[in-house]
């Protein structure tokens, strides 16, 4: 492997500069998957990913919303977050906690390569955390980053298009990606993504990580 023979590719960084981002796993995301072959396999791979991180010292990020903050008041799903979302939430405070199967332990943490962020729920991507870029770029020197999420076509794209802008190289990971709609969840990963990002199998995303 070479660092700087193919920068643009996945393999050539290794495990120490890649980083997996899971965004969006919160219970309430988990739960809309109604297709329990769909669920199943979603939950299996992006535990594949948790697994391989854990144990070659890759480092993880757990990607979430700050639900005790409004979306910016000039965001177009403001009205939305008041009148429906907030007093769902409120009414029903586990549905923001993180699905326990991925969720950091005080064990996982312990080694300082596996924490969590927090963005404003008016932002599709995690990135404008800026503790997070900083993070990152700076503690971490990660420049490939492994990503997978709920939705497709809400944070994932989100995070991978703002992530392809910052000069990271991105693969998201399919397999562990959900989206209501299916027919947007295969173009973006079939069509769009791939433009600028490298859509790969759990296989190949495990690879990049045990290199």
């Amino acid at each position: 492997m070479s660092p700087t023979s193919e920068p643009w590719k996945p393999s050539s960084y290794s495990p120490s500069k890649t980083a997996l981002l899971l965004l969006d796993y919160e219970n309430a995301h988990v739960n809309m998957i109604q297709d329990q072959e769909r669920r199943e396999k979603v939950i299996h791979s992006t535990k594949q990913l948790l697994t391989a991180a854990r144990e070659n010292n890759v480092a993880i990020v757990h990607c979430l919303m700050d639900t005790t903050i409004d979306p910016p008041k000039t965001s177009k799903g403001t009205e939305k977050w008041q009148s429906m979302i907030k007093p769902m939430l409120t009414a029903n405070p586990d549905m923001v906690a993180e699905y326990s199967d991925f969720a950091i332990t005080t064990e996982t943490s312990s080694n300082g390569r596996e924490s969590t962020s927090h963005r404003n729920p008016g932002y599709l991507s995690a990135l404008v955390d800026e503790g997070l870029l900083l993070l990152l770029r700076e503690k971490l020197g990660v420049a490939h980053l492994i990503m997978s999420g709920i939705t497709t076509s809400g944070p994932v794209l989100g995070t991978a298009t703002h992530a392809t802008d910052l000069d990271f190289v991105v693969t998201v990971v399919g397999d562990a990606c959900w989206d209501p709609d299916e027919q947007v969840h295969r173009a973006l990963l079939d069509t769009v993504m791939p433009v600028l990002a490298w859509v790969s199998t759990v296989e190949e995303a495990v690879g990049h990580m045990s290199g």
